[in-house]
C-alpha cells in the first residue's frame, strides 16, 4: 500500500517505470472505484493532444489502458477507438507493437455495447491497416461474447468483403481484408465461406496471413484455428513482459 500518496501522486507514477510504478498498479485495482476517472483523464489527454505521448514525453497512456481493460471499465472502449484512428505512424509511435499483442483484448474487455463505433475505423482507408485489422478481430470476439448478433457481424463481413474491399486491394488493404477472413473462420461464420473464396479468386486475400484457399478451406474444423479466448486478465504481468519496470527502484522521498 501506498501509504501517505495522493491518488494524483500515486497515477503519476505510472510513468515512472520503476517498481514505484507496479506499486501504484496494485493500489490503483485494489482501489479501481476511485481511479477509473483518473484513467480515463489519461487516455482524454491523449486524445486531446496526442504529440506528447508520441514522442516519449508521456507514455501513461499504455498501463492507464490496460489497467481499464482487467478492470472492464466500458468508459474507455470510445477512447480506445479513438487512440487507433490514426494513420500508420501516429498508431505505431502511440502504441508500438501493443496494438497487434494487446488491443483487441483491450478493445474486447472494455466494450460498452455500442457496436457502430468499430465499423467506421475498419472501413477509413487512411486509419493504419494494423489498428483497422485488430478491430476486425476485436468485433469478431463482440460476437463471440454474445454482444452482438450472428446477423450484424455477418452482414458487416459480407460489406466489407464485397463493397468495401470489393477490388484487388492495395497491400495494406490486403492485410486488412486478410484478417476479415482469418475472423470468419474463428467464428466459425460458414455462411461467408463463399464471400472469402470470391476474395481469393480476385487477389485480395495475403496468403502469408491466411493460407492458400484449399488450406484454408480444408482447416476450417481446425481447433488450432478457433478464437483465442482472451482477456486483459494482469495488467501488471503484460507490462513486465514490455519490461515497463525497468529502470531502478528510486527512494520514497524522491
Amino acid at each position: 500500500m501506498l501509504n501517505g500518496f495522493s491518488k494524483q501522486q500515486i497515477i503519476s507514477l505510472l510513468s515512472s517505470h520503476t517498481l514505484w510504478g507496479r506499486k501504484a498498479c496494485k493500489e490503483i485495482l485494489r482501489r479501481k472505484d476511485e481511479f477509473i476517472p483518473l484513467l480515463i483523464d489519461i487516455l482524454d489527454n491523449a486524445i486531446n493532444d496526442p504529440e506528447p505521448y508520441m514522442y516519449d514525453e508521456k507514455d501513461d497512456h499504455i498501463p492507464a489502458a490496460l489497467l481499464l481493460a482487467q478492470m472492464k471499465a466500458s468508459e474507455a472502449y470510445p477512447r480506445l477507438v479513438k487512440l487507433i484512428s490514426y494513420d500508420e505512424e501516429t498508431v505505431g509511435l502511440l502504441w508500438g507493437d501493443m496494438i497487434t499483442e494487446h488491443y483487441t483484448h483491450m478493445l474486447r474487455d472494455t466494450f460498452n455495447g455500442d457496436s457502430t463505433l468499430l465499423p467506421p475505423l475498419i472501413e477509413n482507408r487512411s486509419i493504419c491497416e494494423w489498428a483497422r485489422s485488430m478491430s476486425i478481430l476485436a468485433y469478431g470476439m463482440h460476437y463471440f461474447d454474445g454482444r452482438i448478433s450472428r446477423e450484424e457481424i455477418t452482414a458487416f463481413y459480407r460489406r466489407l468483403i464485397n463493397k468495401v474491399y470489393n477490388k484487388k486491394p492495395y497491400k495494406r488493404d490486403e492485410t486488412v481484408l486478410s484478417y476479415v477472413a482469418n475472423s470468419i473462420r474463428e467464428q466459425r461464420l460458414e455462411e461467408l465461406k463463399e464471400d472469402v473464396k470470391a476474395a481469393y479468386e480476385r487477389g485480395g486475400i495475403d496468403e502469408f496471413i491466411c493460407e492458400e484457399l484449399e488450406v484454408y478451406i480444408n482447416d476450417w474444423d481446425n481447433p488450432l484455428f478457433a478464437a483465442d479466448d482472451l482477456h486483459i486478465d494482469d495488467a501488471i504481468k503484460n507490462l513486465d513482459y514490455w519490461k515497463w519496470f525497468r529502470k531502478e527502484e528510486t527512494s520514497e522521498d524522491e
